[in-house]
């Protein structure tokens, strides 16, 4: 069953003088915010945080009206319950971790104790903001942020300034808040990454409009995305999940389809995000015996894409329906006669990028490959 929207936002704001609408359902997990700088994607969090009132139009947030004609419901007032954290993490330098993070905290101690858990942030407690890694600072401010058990948890940049491996960690941590704890999250960014790995939705803005809506893998394979975010290769993404091993590879299912992927210890039944890049895709009209290439998944080519260079071929798994996409050169699609309609067999030579996320547990965690 389809999870029912948690909010809706149709508002209109001046950007460099002309109007902005932005018009969209929020769904409950992670919802990426994505675009390129400039694009309106940190006044759209001050609109929603009432941090901004010059915006004009509805914002509904799990049933409660925050704007509407004559309604501009203050920043600080409960019925907004909206948590904000900004790319500084705003700490206040004279009180200890303990101290900020239960300002406005509304958490049981046991509430506390889980999301200290799950942030790793319990030994900070007694810490002043000053001694904190720029690492440690972000995971107290989204703890601060969510102990005060927001309806709608902003996050504008969180990973700014911070290395791969913090950038992966709070990710993993965005994303398993939200899950763990049932609070949406709007996770503002221009990475391609940060969708990826940590989103379940995603909105693509630009010039104050949203020109896309939907899943990960629907907004990733938009041409806009691609051309906003300056991309080459988007990909395609799919979900897999573990269902046995075999002579050392991890074999998954992706809606009737059997892929074999790197085995790094993932548990069975757990749940991955796969990146496969389009250039990673070779087409065959015939299934091929004898060759190395073990993913050999039967397609129909549902539209050909033609750029200066090659020809981008999108198909539609036949057992699953899924979407891929391959990336072949000008004269392989003239030589092999592609057109929609076609079936052919995608040999997927690699997988670019392997996330868990989620396990039988219940639990998140993160793997490159």
């Amino acid at each position: 069953m389809t999870a029912a929207p948690i909010g809706k936002v149709d508002v209109c704001w001046a950007i460099n003088g002309t109007q902005a609408h932005a018009a969209f359902t929020l769904m409950p997990g992670v919802t990426a915010l994505i675009g390129p700088s400039g694009a309106g994607k940190t006044t759209l969090a001050r609109i929603l945080s009432g941090l901004k009132h010059s915006a004009s139009g509805m914002i509904e947030l799990h049933g409660k009206t925050l704007l509407q004609t004559g309604v501009d419901t203050p920043v600080f007032e409960k019925a907004r319950n909206i948590g904000l954290v900004m790319q500084s993490p705003a700490l206040f330098p004279t009180m200890n971790v303990y101290e900020n993070i239960m300002l406005g905290g509304k958490t049981s101690p046991n509430e506390l104790d889980t999301l200290l858990e799950i942030t790793g942030t319990a030994s900070l407690l007694e810490r002043m903001p000053a001694t904190l890694s720029g690492g440690e600072a972000r995971r107290v401010a989204i703890v601060r942020a969510m102990a005060a058990k927001p309806g709608l948890l902003i996050l504008d940049e969180p990973m700014n300034g911070l290395d791969p491996k913090r950038r992966r960690e709070i990710m993993a941590l965005v994303r398993s808040l939200a899950h763990s704890s049932g609070t949406p999250v709007l996770l503002i960014t221009h990475q391609l990454e940060e969708m990826l790995f940590a989103a379940d939705h995603a909105l693509l803005i630009n010039g104050g409009q949203i020109v896309a809506a939907g899943t990960v893998e629907n907004v990733l394979t938009t041409p806009e995305t691609s051309s906003l975010l300056g991309i080459d290769d988007a990909g395609s993404l799919l979900t897999a999940t573990v269902s046995g091993r075999e002579d050392h590879l991890l074999v998954t299912s992706i809606g009737g389809d059997t892929l074999y992927i790197a085995d790094d210890g993932e548990p069975i039944g757990a749940m991955l995000r796969l990146r496969i890049m389009a250039r990673d895709i070779a087409l065959s009209p015939l299934h091929l015996d004898g060759i190395s290439v073990l993913n050999q998944l039967q397609g129909e080519i549902t539209a050909i894409e033609h750029t200066d260079r090659d020809a981008v071929i999108k198909l539609c798994l036949v057992k699953s329906g899924l979407t891929l996409q391959s990336r072949i050169t000008k004269k392989s699609c003239t030589a092999m006669k592609l057109m929609a309609g076609n079936t052919l067999f995608c040999l997927i030579k690699a997988v670019a990028v392997k996330e868990l996320i989620s396990d039988p547990s219940g639990g998140t965690e993160s793997s490159r490959i």
